[in-house]
């Protein structure tokens, strides 16, 4: 998604690198762009490496639903396996695709708000990968405390507070307190891992192989965080189509709500008594009953419903969903940026 921006071209930019979505904000107008972070890997390319990557995006994702020869792949996460500069080749694509409808000056600041779990080699290709496509000045910024800004906490405050980042690959948990990360844990917890499960767990039952989108558009529709009495109130199905793995053909059936729990049941258990060590480890300030300090959440993993119950009864704390979790760390950065540098101004040099 691309968005005219109203105003003046852009001089100062967030910019998140998440394992499912790339969204870039201008400080003062928001989000500009909100695209898929995938890529279309032609597998037939004559030299290969990054020149085979020719399409990303939703763009990406159509081109491949019409070519045998080409596949789709999560740019960050391949780079952070193999790195091959996929990443910064589709940093290079939307930094010229902003400029050339408008929406972005020619030496902008960037702010880089960094994945959690990266390795230092790809932070560093990353921030020089801005530089080569344009960008005056790089910050980096930790994904905990973007996310904490565009939530609307003050990292500066001296009462304490939790952050639980539901992310594509992994969760982690924050301890903040005087602009500093007390404590984080990392959660066997994401996106990735609940849509394996589901594809895993279809293809047990009923013998069908369904691919990662699919599962992960059940999951929204039909999963749940808890498989408690409050599921039956929440009841339904939907339709999916799967290939019959001993047939090699294709066909349809129904995915129920009580069905889906159960796939995800494994992965949720492991996930709730993870947060609950993670929470009792922590400083007693934070777990302390008469502060009651509330974990507040973000992130794309956010969407499951019920997840909020999991976590308040796991943590045993209160729980508050942000607003827009998947696009906090974008707008956190936006906000950093209007800190560090001040309101951009309309005479600001594009």
């Amino acid at each position: 998604m691309f968005r005219k921006s109203p105003g003046p071209k852009a001089t100062r930019i967030s910019v998140d690198l998440g394992g499912h979505h790339i969204r870039i904000a201008h400080e003062t107008d928001g989000l500009i762009l909100d695209e898929p972070s995938v890529g279309l890997l032609d597998m037939q390319h004559r030299t290969g490496g990054s020149n085979a990557m020719s399409k990303f995006g939703r763009d990406a994702i159509t081109a491949a639903a019409e070519s045998s020869s080409s596949r789709l792949i999560r740019v960050l996460q391949s780079d952070d396996r193999n790195p091959l500069g996929y990443t910064s080749q589709m940093l290079r694509h939307y930094f010229s695709a902003l400029r050339r409808g408008g929406m972005l000056g020619k030496a902008p600041v960037v702010l880089l708000n960094i994945p959690p779990g990266i390795s230092q080699l790809l932070t560093d290709d990353l921030k020089h990968a801005c530089f080569t496509a344009g960008a005056s000045r790089v910050h980096l910024v930790d994904n905990a405390i973007a996310c904490a800004v565009g939530a609307g906490l003050s990292v500066e405050d001296s009462h304490p507070q939790m952050l639980l980042d539901l992310g594509a690959r992994a969760a982690r948990l924050y301890a903040m307190q005087f602009n500093e990360i007390v404590a984080a844990y990392s959660l066997p917890f994401g996106g990735d891992m609940l849509d394996d499960a589901m594809a895993r767990g279809i293809r047990e039952r009923y013998g069908l192989y369904v691919s990662k989108p699919q599962a992960q558009q059940a999951k929204h529709l039909v999963g749940r965080a808890m498989t408690s009495s409050l599921g039956q109130q929440l009841r339904n199905s939907c339709q999916m189509r799967g290939l019959q793995i001993a047939e090699n053909d294709y066909a349809n059936f129904t995915l129920t709500t009580e069905v889906a729990c159960e796939l995800l049941q494994p992965a949720m258990q492991r996930a709730s008594e993870a947060l609950s060590a993670a929470v009792q480890a922590l400083p007693y300030q934070f777990r302390n009953p008469q502060q009651n300090v509330a974990i507040i959440i973000t992130g794309g993993g956010s969407q499951l419903a019920q997840i909020d119950q999991l976590v308040m009864e796991a943590g045993n704390c209160p729980v508050q969903i942000a607003s827009n979790p998947a696009a906090l760390a974008v707008s956190g950065g936006a906000v950093l940026l209007s800190r560090i540098h001040g309101t951009s101004r309309a005479s600001d040099p594009a």
